[in-house]
């Protein structure tokens, strides 16, 4: 709760200046509530200073109905959008601190809109390779897999997982009912199956 409080003064009192930027300790099996109600959309960029993931939600703050997530891996960096009327949920599961350097501005994007009741679904993007790739995930975040590396991810049924070739942007798929919770995708061969599919 101290962590809690502490989060959302820095924040208020920040708040006159163009991009929010502070390091949280985040105590062990604890989470810390952020909120950017100034502004209408917020992108926040997150960099996981520890050797231990960190549970990154984005909460409806009337109802506490779920928007979007995923799971920030050990040192790994990701930006997540978050609207003015949302909050989003830091959770540290281990058995010991970690800390995660926060940097928030206002964007103009805006985010997709996918169905209310939409089911979500949790799965792993795996990279099986030597080369990181990267992707886009609208309105959630734009995730670098880093080499041999999974990326969990809570994502609600009918959002599209993007990737770019030659400066243009391409779906790599649209997340289904065929996706089951616990699935682990292998990002490397399914991008290079749509590759193929559309002559790339």
């Amino acid at each position: 709760m101290k962590n809690v409080f502490y989060c959302l003064l820095v924040i208020f009192v920040s708040s006159c200046s163009s991009s929010q930027k502070m390091t949280i300790e985040i105590a062990a099996q604890d989470k810390v509530e952020l909120s950017y109600p100034q502004y209408e959309m917020a992108m926040v960029d997150l960099k996981n200073k520890s050797g231990k993931p960190v549970g990154v939600t984005v909460l409806k703050q009337d109802d506490g109905g779920f928007v979007r997530g995923f799971g920030l891996g050990m040192m790994a960096s990701e930006s997540v959008m978050l609207e003015g009327e949302n909050i989003l949920i830091l959770s540290n599961q281990a058995d010991a601190p970690i800390k995660i350097k926060v940097d928030a501005a206002e964007s103009n994007s805006r985010p997709v809109k996918i169905g209310e009741n939409s089911e979500v679904r949790t799965f792993t993007l795996e990279n099986t390779t030597g080369k990181s790739i990267p992707l886009l995930i609208p309105s959630v975040m734009n995730p670098n897999l880093s080499p041999f590396s999974k990326s969990g991810v809570d994502l609600k049924i009918g959002q599209e997982i993007l990737f770019k070739a030659g400066g243009k942007k391409y779906v790599l798929l649209v997340v289904d009912e065929t996706i089951k919770n616990g699935d682990v995708l292998n990002v490397a061969a399914l991008l290079k199956e749509r590759k193929s599919e559309l002559n790339l």
